[in-house]
């Protein structure tokens, strides 16, 4: 008997801790696509951002081919110059880092006010890490020689998840 009802209290403890949670959880805990895609710091300001954060500041798109996929795609998302401006990082270097591990300084002269992108979308759609994704820094290639450079190659950063301020 008593260890019946030992269950039924545990049930219950259960259900109220669950329902707790449920109630006053934030609701970007309880959505998976509200799930951080990059951290951007600049100092003691961190800034993390979910697909809608990057999807609500100002889109820019472009076709281009490159020298690691097949044909020419649709790349869209906000250009680098104001996902850095969240934290104050106007017109300086940065490290990306993917999730690799690859960390490479993008410096303050190739981070035009429209390109590089942080890509959010190929053709329209998300991305998946087998696609590079889902945060790829991206340049027009195609547009001019400028962008067919080793340093922009090397630039080019898929599945970004930090950027980081750099002392120029």
């Amino acid at each position: 008997m008593m260890n019946n009802l030992s269950r039924k209290l545990n049930r219950s403890c259960y259900a109220v801790f669950a329902f707790i949670l449920l109630c006053c959880a934030p609701t970007s805990l309880l959505r998976a696509e509200e799930a951080t895609l990059l951290h951007v710091e600049n100092g003691d300001r961190v800034m993390a951002f979910s697909r809608s954060d990057l999807e609500q500041l100002p889109q820019n798109s472009f076709k281009t081919t490159t020298i690691w996929t097949d044909g020419e795609i649709a790349f869209s998302g906000p250009s680098l110059t104001d996902v850095l401006a969240t934290v104050g990082l106007d017109g300086q270097s940065v490290e990306a880092v993917a999730v690799n591990d690859y960390k490479t300084i993008i410096p303050a002269k190739l981070i035009g006010d429209r390109f590089p992108i942080v890509a959010t979308r190929r053709n329209g759609d998300t991305f998946s890490r087998r696609e590079k994704g889902p945060l790829w820094i991206v340049f027009p290639f195609d547009r001019s020689e400028d962008f067919q450079r080793e340093l922009v190659f090397s630039s080019s950063v898929w599945q970004l998840t930090e950027l980081h301020a750099v002392k120029d």
